[in-house]
C-alpha cells in the first residue's frame, strides 16, 4: 500500500470526541475530510435533568417500560447507582410491563430482574410502538428509554392514545446544537462528494438520519451508503445502528478501536480502487 492510498479522496467524519484526531490519521493517508458532528456531548446540566427524570420515575411508577437499547438501559442503570438509586429504580421499573425492542435491550433489562412482556419480534422501535397501541393507554404512565435520538411521532402517537410518556435519554448524547455542517456531510454523501462517513458510537448514525430527514434526504442517504458511500463503524455496538438505520454492509473492524477502524476503512477503498475490483 502507498503512503497516501487515500489520496484525491474525502472522508466524512460525524463524531464530537476525538474529530481531530481521526481527521488528522485520515489527512496522513493522503485523505481530505468533511467534518460534520451529528452529535453533542451533554453538560451538567443535562446529567440533572436526567437525575430530576429519574426521581419522577421512582415517584411515579410507571405502567410500561420501552427498552430501546442494552446500552441505553445499563447506562441509566449506573447513573441511578452513582446517586444511590438503583434499588429504588429497578423497584420502580418493575411494576411496569417491559417491551423490549430486541436481544441486548432483553439481555440488559433480564440482568436487572426485569420480566419481559412484549419484544419486537425484528428488533424495531416501530414495532413496540404499534403493540403498545393496540393497549388501553388513557392516562398510563410510559417510560421510552431512547436510543440517541429524539422520537417525536412515537411519543405523538402514544400521547393520542392518552399516555403520559416520560422520555429517558441515558446516552447522555443529542442533536448537535449546530446541524449545519452535519447537513452538509448529508448533502456531499447523497451527491457521492465522499468516498466513506465514518461513526464512532450508534447515537451518530441515527441521529445522522434524523437530520437528513429534517431535509427530505434520509432515503437519498441512505442509498448512498448502501451504494459508492461506504460507512464505517468503530465497532460491532456502532454497526447495530447502522444496521437499524438500513445501512447493510458497513465496515467493521477486528478491534473495536478507532485506529482499527481508520485502516480498515483504508484497506477497503484501497482495495476498491485497483484495477477489477468492481
Amino acid at each position: 500500500m502507498s503512503d497516501a492510498p487515500l489520496q484525491g479522496l474525502t472522508i466524512g467524519i460525524t463524531a464530537e470526541r476525538r474529530a481531530q484526531e481521526q481527521a488528522d490519521l485520515f489527512r496522513k493517508r493522503g485523505a481530505d475530510v468533511l467534518q460534520g458532528s451529528t452529535t453533542r456531548i451533554f453538560s451538567h446540566d443535562d446529567d440533572t435533568l436526567l437525575r430530576e427524570t429519574t426521581e419522577g420515575v421512582i415517584a411515579h411508577p410507571p405502567d410500561y417500560l420501552v427498552a430501546s437499547t442494552g446500552f441505553g438501559m445499563r447506562a441509566w442503570l449506573a447513573a441511578a447507582r452513582s446517586w444511590d438509586r438503583e434499588e429504588h429504580l429497578t423497584t420502580a421499573l418493575g411494576r411496569a410491563r417491559l417491551a423490549n425492542r430486541g436481544a441486548k435491550a432483553a439481555s440488559a433489562t433480564g440482568a436487572m430482574g426485569l420480566a419481559e412482556w412484549y419484544r419486537a419480534p425484528n428488533e424495531r422501535f416501530e414495532e413496540l410502538i404499534e403493540r403498545l397501541l393496540t393497549e388501553d393507554l388513557d392516562g398510563r404512565r410510559m417510560v421510552l428509554q431512547l436510543h440517541g435520538v429524539a422520537e417525536a411521532d412515537a411519543v405523538a402517537r402514544l400521547a393520542d392514545a392518552g399516555a403520559v410518556v416520560v422520555e429517558v435519554d441515558a446516552y447522555r448524547l443529542s442533536l448537535p446544537p449546530d446541524p449545519e455542517p452535519a447537513r452538509a456531510l448529508i448533502r456531499a454523501a447523497c451527491g457521492r462528494e465522499l468516498a466513506a462517513v465514518t461513526f464512532v458510537i450508534a447515537p451518530a448514525v441515527h441521529n445522522l438520519f434524523v437530520l437528513a430527514r429534517e431535509i427530505g434526504l434520509d432515503s437519498e442517504l441512505r442509498n448512498a451508503l448502501n451504494d459508492s458511500v461506504a460507512a464505517a463503524c468503530v465497532g460491532p455496538v456502532c454497526a447495530e445502528g447502522a444496521l437499524d438505520e438500513g445501512v447493510l454492509h458497513p465496515v467493521v473492524p477486528d478491534r473495536a478501536r478507532l485506529v482499527p477502524m481508520v485502516q480498515s476503512l483504508t484497506e477497503h477503498l484501497a482495495a476498491a480502487r485497483r484495477p477489477g475490483s468492481g
